[in-house]
C-alpha cells in the first residue's frame, strides 16, 4: 500500500487502542484485542515503532539521513497502516492509551474439578461456588466411574446458579454409540466443550443446527483423543495451539494477574482444595472445609499475582500476554518464578521445540516423574 507522505508530513502516527505493541527478545508482537489476533514482526523495529509515534511525521523523515533506512521505514509504516494497526491524526489525544486495569465481581471465576475413585459432594461443591459468583466448571474424569445419568445427574446440580458454562473431559466408552453422547450434548446446554479421552481413535464429531437469527450456522464439536488423560499431570503444557485469542479482558488479565491461576481454585480427584490439582500444597478437604474459607488464606492468593513480566524468559516472550502460564511443573522446580516446564518456545531464537526433548528440562522432567 503507497502512502502519499506529502499530504501526511504534518500528522501524527496514532496507534489504534486496542492495537497494543508487546516487545520480545527475537520478535515482538502487535494484538489485535478487537479482532483477536497477533501480528509478528522482528524487534529491531519495536523502538522504531516507539520513535514513530513520538513526532510528527514529516519531521521523524528528516531526521533519517540514510535514504535505505528511510525507504525500510516507510515500508513499516505502510505494513501497519495496511494492517489498519496506525492511522494518521493532527491530534494523538483522539487515541488515548487504553488502562491497565483488571476487575472481576466475582471471587473465583472458574474452577477445576478431578474425579477418579470416589464422587464428590457436588451439591455442596456447587452450593459453595455459586456463593463465589464461580462462572466456569472444568470437569476432569479419569476412570470409568461415571457414566452419562450420574454425569447429568451431577450437572443437573450446577443448574440455577452462577455457573454458565461447563467443560468436560471424560473417558470414552466404546459401548456408548455416537448417538447417544450426541443427544447427551444436546440436552445440556451448559456443556460448552465436551472431550473424550483413552478412545482408540483421534476424531470429531460435529453436531450441526439450523441457521440462528444472523443466518450463521451453529455446530457444536464432539472432541475424542486417543490420549489417555488419567491424571492431573497432563495439563500445563503450552504451545502455540493454546494461546488465548487476544481481546481486551484475557489480554489484560494476563498482563496484570497470572493467566492459570487468577480467580481459579481447584478440587483434586483426593477432595484437596488446591490453586491448581496439579500443585501440591491443599488449603484443606472439601469434605472438611469451605472454599470461601480456603481462598482467604494468604497462600492460596500468591500464586494469583505472578504475571509474565515477573517470570524468568517468559518476560521476554511476545506471547506472554496471550499465554496460560502454568507454576505447577516449573522449568527450575523450586524457583516460582521459573519459566513453564511444557513450554518448548524459546524467545531468543524464536523457535519452539517439543519440550520433554529439551536438555535443560531433564532435571525438573525426572523430579516431577514424567516418564517418556
Amino acid at each position: 500500500m503507497t502512502i502519499n507522505y506529502t499530504q501526511i508530513t504534518n500528522l501524527y502516527i496514532c496507534l489504534y487502542a486496542d492495537c497494543i505493541p508487546v516487545r520480545g527478545a527475537q520478535r515482538s508482537s502487535i494484538c489485535d484485542l478487537t479482532r483477536g489476533n497477533i501480528f509478528l514482526f522482528q524487534s529491531e523495529y519495536f523502538e522504531i515503532l516507539e520513535y514513530l509515534i513520538t513526532e510528527r511525521i514529516g519531521r521523524i523523515l528528516e531526521k533519517i539521513e540514510s535514504n535505505e533506512e528511510q525507504q525500510n521505514i516507510k515500508k513499516f509504516i505502510e505494513l501497519l497502516y495496511e494492517n489498519e494497526f496506525i492511522t494518521f491524526r493532527n491530534d494523538q489525544s483522539e487515541f488515548p492509551a487504553i488502562k491497565d486495569s483488571w476487575e472481576s465481581q466475582c471471587r473465583i471465576q472458574n474452577a477445576i474439578i478431578d474425579i477418579d475413585h470416589k464422587v464428590h459432594d457436588f451439591e455442596k461443591i456447587f452450593n459453595e461456588l455459586d456463593n463465589l459468583g464461580c462462572e466456569f466448571v472444568q470437569l476432569r474424569i479419569f476412570s470409568d466411574l461415571i457414566d452419562l445419568d450420574e454425569l447429568t445427574r451431577i450437572i443437573s446440580l450446577s443448574k440455577n446458579k452462577s455457573i454458565e458454562s461447563i467443560e468436560i473431559i471424560i473417558k470414552h466408552n466404546i459401548s456408548i454409540p455416537d448417538k447417544e453422547y450426541i443427544l447427551f450434548l444436546e440436552n445440556e446446554p451448559s456443556i460448552v466443550n465436551l472431550t473424550l479421552h483413552s478412545s482408540l481413535t483421534d476424531r470429531i464429531i460435529k453436531i450441526n443446527y439450523e441457521l440462528d437469527d444472523s443466518r450463521k450456522l451453529i455446530f457444536r464439536n464432539i472432541n475424542i483423543v486417543s490420549k489417555n488423560i488419567n491424571s492431573h499431570m497432563h495439563c500445563g503444557i503450552i504451545s502455540i495451539k493454546n494461546m488465548t485469542p487476544p481481546s481486551t479482558a484475557t489480554f489484560l488479565e494476563n498482563k496484570l494477574r497470572n493467566g492459570c491461576l487468577n480467580g481459579k481454585v481447584s478440587i483434586d480427584y483426593n477432595g484437596e482444595i488446591k490453586n491448581c490439582p496439579s500443585m501440591k500444597h491443599s488449603f484443606g478437604n472439601i469434605n472438611e472445609f469451605r472454599l470461601n474459607e480456603a481462598i482467604e488464606d494468604s497462600r492460596f492468593q500468591t500464586h494469583e499475582y505472578i504475571n509474565k513480566d515477573q517470570i524468568k524468559v517468559c518476560k521476554d516472550c511476545e506471547f506472554r500476554y496471550v499465554c496460560s502460564d502454568c507454576r505447577a511443573f516449573l522449568e527450575v522446580p523450586n524457583d516460582i518464578y521459573s519459566k513453564p516446564l511444557k513450554c518448548g518456545y524459546n524467545p531468543y531464537v524464536a523457535e519452539w521445540s517439543e519440550w520433554h526433548l529439551i536438555h535443560e528440562k531433564k532435571y525438573a522432567i525426572q523430579h516431577y516423574g514424567f516418564m517418556f
